[in-house]
């Protein structure tokens, strides 16, 4: 028999989800529900983790998580193992629970971080429970929308940079409400080998980290940290691609579009991991909202798979080398 596959490392992010056993209910009521949250909670506190997003319906979940540390397996073990614990001694019974280990798919964030989230937040539509991801109450959709009630295992922050300052919570809900890519849908109809959602490039990344012996995908631990790349290294890539000087990207002109510097300004936030501050200070632009906006337009467009969504690919590529 194969050995599951394991794939873990600094910084990984997956959509985590299962099952109950034969399909039967695994959240009965209100208290199981805010119980499995407590638990998350305490994988934050305990292993970590970093919850981008959930859903819980009846006989099964959906998570999208970040590990800082390399540590996906601990966490979960806790999670699901204490919940089924829990459950049983409520509600009299024993035995398993869910249909097995969890599937853990590993996320391509770059690409697709805001498409799983949106996928997820969509499972209580599809199933004809609600007419909008908003109005599911056991999904962090909602909770994203109100800030004061967020919890603080939560990590809301990574998901609301992609979008525009003033109105993120409208675009977030605009995006969340939107339709899923064809490519996302095909990917999780499809009966796959490797778990990964990602680029062409992040896929044979994640593949160079197993290895194939005897038909079996095995892990290989990954010693390196989680770096991002020098914001300085960044540009000099975005000015190679687009073929552009350093005052085309560093200056702006009023009412001019400027494709090449509003994707530096992106790799910067994704490639490079600055904060949105620091990224107004080198672009020379008024603050947090300006670079927000400018961030916000182009990963629309790369999002929809637009010519800048290959630049960006092209970037990122190239970066790697």
């Amino acid at each position: 028999m194969s050995r599951p596959l394991r794939i873990e490392y600094p910084g990984a992010y997956y959509h985590v989800m299962n099952r109950g056993l034969a399909y039967q209910v695994v959240f009965s009521d209100r208290s199981d529900r805010e119980q499995f949250l407590n638990l998350l909670s305490e994988c934050h506190e305990m292993w970590g983790i970093r919850v981008l997003a959930y859903c819980l319906l009846n006989n099964h979940y959906h998570l999208l998580i970040q590990t800082p540390q390399a540590n996906l397996s601990r966490a979960m073990r806790h999670l699901d193992g204490h919940y089924t614990q829990r459950y049983n001694r409520r509600h009299k019974r024993d035995g398993p629970l869910f249909r097995g280990r969890y599937k853990a798919i590993v996320v391509d964030a770059e690409m697709y971080l805001l498409a799983v989230a949106r996928y997820i937040h969509h499972d209580p539509v599809a199933a004809g429970r609600v007419k909008s991801p908003e109005a599911y109450e056991w999904s962090s959709c909602r909770i994203y929308l109100n800030e004061r009630g967020r919890p603080e295992w939560l990590d809301a922050d990574q998901l609301l940079s992609w979008f525009p300052g003033k109105n993120r919570l409208k675009s977030f809900r605009a995006f969340m409400r939107s339709k899923i890519e064809e490519p996302v849908e095909a990917f999780y109809s499809a009966k796959r080998g490797l778990p990964v959602l990602g680029a062409e490039s992040f896929v044979e990344k994640i593949r160079a980290k197993v290895r194939i012996k005897s038909g079996d995908l095995r892990e290989v631990s990954e010693a390196k940290t989680y770096l991002k790349h020098d914001y300085k290294t960044c540009l000099k890539i975005v000015r190679r691609v687009y073929g552009v000087g350093e005052e085309d990207l560093l200056r702006g002109q009023r009412g001019k579009r400027n494709e090449a510097r509003a994707m530096a300004m992106v790799v910067c936030r994704r490639l490079a991991g600055m904060k949105h501050d620091d990224i107004a200070k080198v672009f020379g632009v008024a603050g947090y909202s300006a670079v927000s906006s400018a961030i916000g337009r182009l990963q629309a467009e790369i999002e929809r798979g637009r010519e800048a969504a290959g630049r960006f690919e092209q970037i990122r590529t190239l970066l790697q080398r």
